[in-house]
């Protein structure tokens, strides 16, 4: 339809835009907590993408693999930049994590469909076992809630709208005041992702398949050691 304007890769570029200043806001002292606001629409669209690359990818468990790789690297660069640049801060973002379990929990998932007796008992006790890694990772099982509600709803827009606000609802909590809703508790303003995401035209447009990967470290390694400078 004419009104779905953004295709995947205006997608993407515009919320590494927004996640840049969110890290902005997390890592460079004295930055503007208003910085953070912009950044919940972030994960949402990322997740939904990821639903989107699941459906189309041609190898679903390279997809998991790649996932899980890059994770890892950023997992020990975290740890070497952290032990080098040590600050009270600290240094837990990994994204990558929470979106390679959150492709292989649909994976085990979609097996799961086929197999039987002890077969289907290993696969229940796998995706028992990512959840429970799920809860330590980035947005805990929010983002897993977020993984299951695009892929599982996203041919029904109306459905999948109405349980992803009732997902954003969940987060209104402690009272209607402005400390709560804009300072202590902002994650309820993922809610305004859910237009823009509907506005999504199924398509790829240009392929940048290891931008992210590559940039997403980078970017939150450099602003951990701008944030390590300041500090001094």
């Amino acid at each position: 339809m004419k009104y779905r304007i953004f295709d995947a890769f205006t997608l993407k570029i515009s919320m590494v835009v927004l996640m840049v200043l969110d890290h902005i806001a997390q890592f460079i002292p004295n930055s503007p907590y208003w910085l953070h606001w912009p950044g919940r629409l972030v994960a949402p669209i990322f997740f939904y993408l990821l639903t989107e690359g699941y459906k189309h990818t041609s190898s679903r468990l390279n997809y998991m693999r790649r996932l899980f790789t890059w994770a890892g690297i950023m997992f020990i660069g975290n740890s070497v930049v952290f032990l080098v640049f040590k600050r009270e801060l600290p240094l837990y973002n990994n994204i990558l994590f929470s979106m390679a379990l959150g492709i292989a929990l649909l994976i085990l998932l979609d097996k799961g469909k086929f197999k039987e007796g002890k077969d289907k008992l290993k696969n229940n006790l796998l995706i028992v076992l990512i959840l429970f890694f799920a809860t330590f990772a980035e947005g805990s099982l929010m983002s897993t809630a977020m993984v299951l509600i695009f892929h599982y709803l996203k041919e029904d827009r109306l459905k999948m709208s109405a349980a992803y606000l009732a997902l954003s609802c969940t987060f209104l909590q402690g009272g209607f005041t402005y400390e709560n809703l804009f300072i202590l508790n902002p994650q309820w303003m993922m809610v305004f992702a859910l237009p823009i995401i509907l506005l999504y035209n199924g398509e790829r447009g240009k392929n940048i398949k290891y931008f992210f990967y590559v940039f997403y470290p980078l970017h939150i390694w450099m602003l951990y050691i701008i944030g390590y400078f300041l500090e001094k």
